[in-house]
């Protein structure tokens, strides 16, 4: 049996309850808190047939209300948007597939994500037959979710420097010049 196919196994049936759903928090250099998240989609498992297992990964990142792209981002078509239609330069596998508030979250953080449940992705024992599918691991998914959280966190630290350099902009505009 083929190694990928053996993983898609082990996940599926995850005895070991590692590839369960995941949250935890990251605090960036700006001391901002952000909530990852790791789901777990699946059926099938409770039928005798390893031919009905269906599993895939969705991982999110949420956002606190101080980041610049709070309740001002939606997705279409695996972009990400910001208020003004502007393609945002924010990447997932597989594309941005979510924007909006989760309801055990409230309104406290404003989650963006992806999913693992594309063409090329393996979600069942069929898809394997796919020309060039490959099964989106556990592990995978919360890389993916990482490097959604890097490129998130860049994107407030470009903002906080790019409002500091105009505040000090408009505090030199104002002061009276000291040539006399």
């Amino acid at each position: 049996m083929d190694q990928s196919i053996k993983r898609f196994f082990k996940e599926a049936h995850n005895e070991s309850g590692k590839y369960s759903d995941r949250s935890w928090v990251k605090v960036n250099s700006l001391h901002s808190v952000y909530v990852l998240r790791l789901k777990r989609v699946q059926f099938g498992t409770e039928e005798h047939s390893d031919n009905s297992i269906h599993l895939h990964y969705c991982g999110y990142v949420g956002i606190p209300e101080s980041h610049p792209l709070y309740k001002k981002t939606a997705d279409f078509g695996g972009n990400a948007y910001d208020l003004d239609d502007n393609i945002l330069d924010v990447y997932a596998h597989g594309g941005i597939t979510f924007t909006g508030f989760m309801t055990d979250w409230g309104k406290d953080y404003f989650f963006i994500g992806f999913d693992c449940a594309h063409i090329n992705d393996v979600c069942s024992l069929d898809d394997f037959k796919t020309n060039g599918a490959r099964f989106r691991s556990w592990d995978m998914a919360k890389t993916e979710i990482e490097k959604l959280y890097e490129q998130l966190t860049q994107i407030e630290s470009n903002a906080f420097v790019s409002t500091a350099i105009k505040k000090e902009d408009e505090f030199y505009a104002k002061k009276p010049s000291q040539t006399s």
